[in-house]
């Protein structure tokens, strides 16, 4: 039932031309596989709102910064204007991240976090998760652990334990020089 999610999304029709980079990085901070994905050419712009507004998360000049880590029960997606300037994080409840061909991916388990650059936290996709288990498209120990995940997940970020915050504009400046 997961839903893979590639690094170089490989099957997104909305983009007609993009750049890749990703980059392996083991410190005191972070351990996986940091990739980032330059937005060149698109159909049409993808919008989303919060709180009523409207905003633009992918577009020509855009790019999202995706960390596949080694330890971790998610994978974040940080997506980035044309000014570079952080538009949210979009965080990922994962039953596994892996790699094909050398590129990685995660297998969504539906459950998100959105975090924006004003504070705001927003819970996402519980009904979708909670339809899945409904049908008997996840196990009970997938749904056990992604529920886990995921209280776990904000109780971090509700402490500000969550490194990626800290750690995106960097990652994206060196990632960025590779394109």
């Amino acid at each position: 039932m997961p839903k893979r999610k590639f690094a170089n999304r490989r099957d997104w029709e909305r983009i007609l031309e993009h750049r890749y980079a990703q980059m392996d990085v083991h410190d005191e901070h972070f351990s996986g596989t940091v990739a980032l994905f330059q937005i060149d050419a698109v159909r049409a712009p993808q919008y989303k709102q919060h709180n009523g507004e409207e905003f633009i998360v992918a577009d020509v000049g855009y790019a999202w910064l995706q960390y596949f880590p080694d330890n971790e029960p998610f994978g974040v997606t940080v997506m980035f204007d044309d000014s570079g300037h952080i538009v949210q994080w979009y965080i990922d409840i994962v039953e596994a991240i892996g790699y094909e061909d050398g590129i990685p991916y995660m297998d969504d388990l539906l459950l998100d976090i959105l975090v924006f650059p004003n504070g705001d936290v927003v819970r996402k996709d519980e009904d979708e998760f909670e339809e899945a288990r409904l049908t008997g498209e996840l196990t009970p120990e997938l749904v056990a652990k992604g529920w886990h995940d995921f209280e776990e997940t904000l109780k971090r970020i509700e402490r500000n334990d969550f490194v990626y915050f800290d750690l995106a504009q960097g990652h994206y400046e060196t990632l960025k020089q590779m394109l």
